[in-house]
């Protein structure tokens, strides 16, 4: 009986671990650049690596396909934790259509559609999914001269639960771009 639970258990540990070695991604998020204009933070990134073969096959097969990434503005202290300024989500959205062979595209800000396309072009929609050109995403009014801050953002690529109760979400790591504030 003790044989049979140890055995159950070692399956059990080596089906987590497959699973969660399966859902490694390697998407990573690059050029993370914050420029102060006027009353604003304009945010710019791109994301390597976003589309495996399993979102590639879905997209193809007609699936609406959308990717989440979530930039924070935090500034730095010394003897604290950091302080989280303001957060914002971008997501964006594909859609194939199978009869036209378009791609209809969306991107959201904090639930607020930002722009909308139609292209029938793959490398198109993979530059509207994953790139991102001076956003204008924070307000700087709240900012004091010479502090020091930073941006973080990630990239989820899918939503998925691993063994049905784990959330475990795959997409790019936190990825950080420190600026002083000068105004």
């Amino acid at each position: 009986m003790k044989r049979r639970v140890k055995k159950m258990i070692a399956f059990g540990a080596f089906a987590l671990a497959s699973t969660l070695t399966s859902t490694i991604s390697a998407a990573e998020i690059v050029d993370l650049v914050p420029v102060i204009r006027g009353e604003g933070i304009l945010v710019s990134f791109r994301v390597e690596e976003a589309f495996d073969e399993d979102i590639v096959q879905a997209i193809e097969t007609g699936l609406e396909v959308s990717f989440r990434y979530n930039v924070e503005l935090r500034r730095v202290r010394r003897a604290w934790f950091d302080e989280k300024f303001a957060s914002r989500q971008i997501q964006t959205t594909v859609a194939y259509d199978n009869l036209t062979k378009r791609y209809s595209l969306t991107r959201e800000i904090d639930g607020e559609i930002d722009a909308t396309e139609l292209v029938d072009n793959t490398d198109a929609m993979r530059r509207f999914m994953t790139s991102f050109e001076s956003l204008l995403l924070f307000d700087v009014s709240f900012m004091e001269p010479n502090e020091e801050f930073y941006l973080r953002a990630n990239g989820v690529m899918r939503d998925r639960n691993v063994l049905l109760l784990i959330p475990w979400d795959v997409g790019a790591d936190w990825r950080e771009a420190h600026f002083t504030y000068l105004p």
